[in-house]
């Protein structure tokens, strides 16, 4: 193992919200919202352990911006004299292994679903893999939870109905609704074959987007391509929106910008985010998983 800073470090007891912003602060700086986005958990939880950690000396502010309106956003790094561990190239491999029993375990009977399974059983499902996700390098999280992801929908994609991927697409957003998986909407394209999915809730994340938003972008490409070819491609649309925008089977003349406006045109009708209420029992459910 290597240890980060000095090894007269600071006690701090950890839940995995607090493990993961220590061992994103020991590789490189980062900001609360850059935090909140990378953990798939509000920016109020974030601060709540930010908070927490700059009390006990653990992180320290590296730099402060100010941005458009006076907005101040603070850099973070973990303070000189705290010790995290990070891993090990072998140890890297042994919690891979760990995270492929787990997802082995945890969806044995998908397969053979005839429904989607309640949205409970994918937040134990992506808590189990967190767990040994922090010990992995940040940049493989996101193949990660994508190829997790999408494994979980080819396994489901026999309980969605649907003749053309359109159609599988109000099937799934219907059904995800109903099992409490996120709650979405599906924007129809005109002249194109094309729906973007808007989600709000993914696996419980108000943030978007986050881990469970990355999971749950495989987990829509791996429900629609084995129905419906690999030729319906999944893609990302960086929309000024408090939920997440996926395109399913955009044509090639037809540019991402295209569909961006056209979103931004739609009537939608979105929750958006956490209520104050939900948001402290987040942080209290954080605070107390160790």
């Amino acid at each position: 193992m290597s240890a980060v800073a000095d090894s007269f470090g600071v006690s701090v007891k950890k839940g995995w919200v607090r493990d993961g912003i220590l061992r994103s602060l020991a590789r490189e700086p980062s900001t609360l919202t850059a935090l909140a986005s990378a953990l798939g958990v509000s920016k109020s939880t974030v601060n709540y352990h930010l908070a927490n950690l700059l009390a006990r000396g653990a992180i320290e502010i590296v730099d402060t911006r100010v941005g458009r309106g006076g907005v101040v956003s603070n850099e973070y790094s973990l303070k000189e004299g705290s010790l995290v561990i990070l891993p090990s190239a072998d140890e890297e491999e042994g919690e891979l292994t760990s995270l492929e029993e787990v997802f082995d375990v945890e969806t044995l009977l998908w397969g053979t679903a005839s429904e989607l399974p309640e949205g409970g059983r994918f937040e134990v499902l992506l808590y189990k893999l967190f767990l040994h996700l922090f010990k992995i390098s940040k940049s493989e999280h996101r193949t990660l939870l994508e190829g997790y992801g999408y494994r979980a929908g080819s396994m489901l994609s026999q309980a969605v109905k649907g003749r053309n991927a359109r159609e599988t697409l109000r099937e799934l957003t219907d059904a995800m609704g109903k099992r409490e998986i996120a709650s979405g909407q599906v924007v129809e394209i005109r002249g194109t074959r094309t729906g973007v999915l808007v989600l709000e809730k993914c696996i419980g994340s108000s943030d978007h987007p986050g881990y469970a938003c990355r999971f749950l972008e495989g987990f829509i490409r791996g429900i629609v391509q084995p129905k419906h070819g690999a030729g319906q491609r999944v893609e990302r649309l960086d929309v000024d929106l408090p939920a997440c925008c996926l395109a399913v089977g955009r044509p090639r003349h037809a540019s991402l910008d295209w569909l961006k406006e056209a979103v931004l045109h739609h009537p939608l009708k979105l929750v958006g985010g956490s209520s104050e209420e939900e948001e402290k029992e987040e942080r209290e459910r954080s605070s107390n998983v160790d």
